[in-house]
């Protein structure tokens, strides 16, 4: 920002990022001072977190060293980035509870679709519970339309799988290989629509992503539905 009339204006920012690099489970980036940083989460916005993170222990007199140390020992949180694996498939759990962190995910399918010699298997997953929100207009606010020629399979879930369906035929997408309220159908259409060895990326509201990690650990491929 900038005043025309004070002359006044941010200030540069002490800690940037720049030559971003995305891949399917880690990125890098520049960062002047600290030479180049990577971690094991990837993602636009786990850059930003990491910034924020950087900004912070240089504020507090953290040693360059220990700082990159740290960044790249970050691990995925519970439904943030968490990989699964079922039946041989690699389920990619990325969280989205509204249309920012949405929006958000598909700018990371788009990169990831880009690099890639396949097209995306993508399951969307919706609740409208108290934890979700119980508007689910906001799903009209996410630009599926980012990956539209990018999604190979597509799956919709949760108690307000209907209203995925309609959001993504608008958007462009294939028709859903299921569309159902239970989890347990859900995975079960996920395994005979794919193949082993095969990426699977599940994009969940949190409570529908609870739901869904309760039918993985009765199925053994996690060891809780609150790990």
């Amino acid at each position: 920002w900038s005043c025309a009339r004070c002359g006044r204006r941010r200030a540069a920012p002490a800690t940037s990022a720049s030559a971003i690099e995305l891949g399917l489970d880690e990125a890098s980036f520049e960062v002047a001072g600290l030479g180049r940083v990577e971690m094991p989460l990837t993602g636009l916005y786990n850059v930003y977190n990491a910034l924020a993170a950087i900004g912070v222990c240089r504020a507090l007199g953290l040693e360059d060293a220990a700082i990159v140390a740290g960044i790249a020992r970050v691990g995925a949180a519970f439904g943030r980035q968490e990989v699964v694996a079922l039946d041989g498939r690699k389920l990619r759990l990325l969280l989205a509870k509204n249309p920012a962190g949405a929006n958000q995910v598909l700018l990371l399918l788009r990169t990831i679709a880009a690099k890639g010699e396949s097209r995306l298997n993508v399951a969307l997953l919706l609740n409208d519970r108290f934890a979700d929100g119980q508007d689910v207009s906001w799903i009209w606010d996410v630009d599926h339309e980012l990956i539209a020629g990018a999604v190979e399979r597509c799956w919709t879930g949760g108690d307000r799988a209907e209203d995925l369906a309609v959001r993504i035929k608008y958007a462009g997408w294939p028709a859903p290989a299921a569309v159902t309220h239970e989890p347990v159908r859900l995975l079960d259409a996920i395994v005979a629509e794919t193949h082993p060895g095969d990426e699977v990326f599940v994009v969940p509201t949190y409570t529908a992503m609870l739901d869904l990690r309760a039918e993985l650990a009765r199925r053994g491929a996690v060891a809780g539905a609150m790990e």
